[in-house]
């Protein structure tokens, strides 16, 4: 199966998004799509599943090419089980299953019985993702899959698209889930494709590369057309005597553009800020039933990078939100010192007014604002986060996702904190964004409180972790990986690898642990099927799911151990047999 571009060019108004661009995509690539934001990712998949045509060119699939579309904002349409919705795509030839599509609905944590309707962005996100994951395609397409997610979700995410046995194009802007899921990366970059056989690290490398290689070739050729250039000069009788060939030769090299790679960034002034900063004590907080944490106390230090994590809804933006005042605690006190000047990134971008245009919606702040580098206009600061041009007078309902984001982030950076409270900040930001960002709070001189699922970004950002877990905020010195490890350590059933060696004959405790072996799986098989039978058989118990669901997966994960255990013990016993 191929997707194949074939001298692609697409555009909106005037705005280039491919130019004659070539590539060739097959079902054994799993690819990440990567580029700033607004230089039209998202459009290169609504291409591929038809929801744009080309304007010059072609795209040219394999016959009876199924494709599986996951887009950044999913459509989902009301008054349907959620079930019912996973399951609309089931044919004849490709069946879904009812306990397939419940398994996967739970996993996301949602309940297979509910009636679509008055949903968060995130479980639509999390519903569509559950319906493209249990439907059969020869081709997925994922923008930004990872939103949404909490850590558990999107480390299944992450095993089950490494064992993907079909093709994959996603974009993300998570850094480790790219090293990890990809083997091929595609750089959209002015209008370009570039094409690396790499995952994300070695691309990186190679990005380098090229553009040191890219750098050399212009600066050759600027050379050059400066000594034409001198030479066309040299006088109007001269000129009479001048090769045709050769101005024609100049002209045509003149035209050519050299890339120029912009780059923003940003320091802002920070106000004195007191000893007293933000204090937290005794805080409990419910939400209807569901308790989100009890008795929790914090004291925030000028140094804090903090970062906070823990399972969709367990109140990670609720404690935020009780932090600015925009919901009360049930009991408890928050203290916030009198210097303390926070800026507040929300989750959610909630705009007044949708028709106001970018440069409009930063004056509204201030016309002028004050950096480091002295005071400057909102359209030179919106220069620096790369709104230039038309782009300035964009109404906000016209910009992509990310764009909407970075503008959101200039508004918040532009007031001049010197306290930063991020919820979410890297959800639809482009991979470079998030470095200029990491490096902003790098140099932050203030406390720093962010709830992230981004795992690389945590831990460029965070040295202290707070994590909810059963109505309790526990804290973690150290950054995200290691608490993660911990985690893992805790959680663990010590199964242990044991690497193969080389012997002229099997050792006895390797033959008992065989022998044992084949005894064990065919019961863990069973095991594994009585939990799938209880999904089939109970399909409107959302408790007897979620349980069934978290028994399998961990019968799965046992599995899976020990029968790469038993394949490796197989494997030194036909060596051992060899070697006699």
């Amino acid at each position: 199966m191929v997707i194949d571009f074939k001298n692609v060019s697409f555009n909106y108004t005037d705005k280039d998004i491919l130019n004659d661009v070539n590539f060739t995509l097959t079902d054994n690539d799993l690819v990440g799509l990567v580029g700033t934001n607004g230089t039209g990712k998202s459009t290169i998949l609504k291409l591929i599943c038809g929801d744009e045509v080309v304007k010059k060119g072609e795209i040219i699939k394999s016959g009876n090419m199924i494709i599986s579309y996951l887009p950044q904002d999913p459509y989902i349409p009301d008054n349907m089980k959620f079930r019912d919705y996973v399951m609309q795509d089931s044919t004849d030839i490709h069946p879904i299953e009812e306990y397939e599509a419940n398994s996967i609905i739970t996993k996301l944590k949602l309940d297979p019985e509910r009636i679509t309707g008055s949903l968060s962005g995130g479980e639509k996100k999390r519903l569509a993702l559950a319906k493209v994951l249990v439907s059969y395609c020869d081709f997925l397409l994922l923008d930004e899959p990872t939103n949404h997610l909490d850590n558990d979700m999107i480390l299944y995410l992450e095993k089950y698209l490494s064992r993907f046995k079909h093709g994959l194009l996603m974009v993300t802007h998570d850094r480790y889930f790219l090293e990890k899921c990809c083997n091929t990366m595609l750089e959209l970059d002015n209008a370009k494709i570039y094409s690396y056989k790499a995952n994300y690290s070695k691309f990186l490398e190679m990005k380098a590369e090229r553009r040191e290689n890219l750098a050399h070739q212009e600066m050759k050729l600027k050379k050059y057309l400066n000594k034409e250039l001198e030479w066309l000069h040299r006088g109007v009788e001269a000129r009479r005597t001048k090769s045709k060939s050769r101005i024609e030769r100049f002209n045509e090299l003149s035209k050519t553009k050299f890339s120029e790679e912009k780059s923003f960034e940003f320091s802002s002034i920070q106000s004195y800020l007191g000893k007293d900063i933000i204090k937290i004590s005794h805080a409990t907080k419910r939400y209807g039933d569901k308790l989100l944490f009890e008795d929790f106390n914090l004291d925030v230090l000028r140094s804090d990078h903090i970062g906070v994590v823990g399972d969709n809804g367990c109140g990670k933006s609720t404690l935020f939100k009780t932090i600015m005042g925009l919901e009360t605690l049930d009991s408890g006190e928050i203290y916030k010192g009198e210097t303390v000047k926070i800026g507040y990134f929300s989750q959610h971008f909630d705009l007044p007014n949708s028709d106001i245009t970018v440069l409009k919606y930063i004056e509204e702040e201030s016309n002028m604002i004050e950096t480091l580098d002295g005071t400057m206009s909102a359209k030179t600061l919106l220069n620096k986060f790369l709104f230039e041009g038309d782009l300035l007078y964009t109404p906000l309902k016209s910009l992509s996702g990310g764009e909407k984001r970075r503008l959101q982030l200039v508004k918040v950076l532009s007031k001049n904190p010197n306290v930063l409270i991020l919820d979410e900040p890297t959800n639809d930001l482009d991979i470079y964004t998030i470095g200029i960002l990491e490096s902003y709070i790098d140099s932050f001189i203030g406390p720093v409180l962010c709830v992230s699922h981004d795992r690389y970004f945590l831990d460029n950002i965070a040295d202290k972790i707070l994590y909810f877990k059963d109505g309790k905020i526990n804290y973690f010195q150290g950054i995200f990986s290691d608490y993660l490890s911990l985690v893992d350590k805790e959680n663990s059933d010590n199964i242990k690898k044991v690497y193969v060696r080389t012997h002229t004959s099997m050792p006895s405790k390797d033959k008992k642990e065989l022998e044992t072996l084949e005894k064990e799986l065919p019961i863990l098989e069973e095991k594994i099927d009585e939990q799938e039978n209880i999904l089939k058989k109970n399909t409107t118990d959302y408790q007897i799911l979620v349980d069934a669901q978290v028994e399998l997966d961990k019968l799965n994960e046992i599995y899976l151990v020990k029968s790469e255990r038993y394949l490796e013990l197989l494997e030194l016993k036909e060596k051992c047999e060899a070697n006699k």
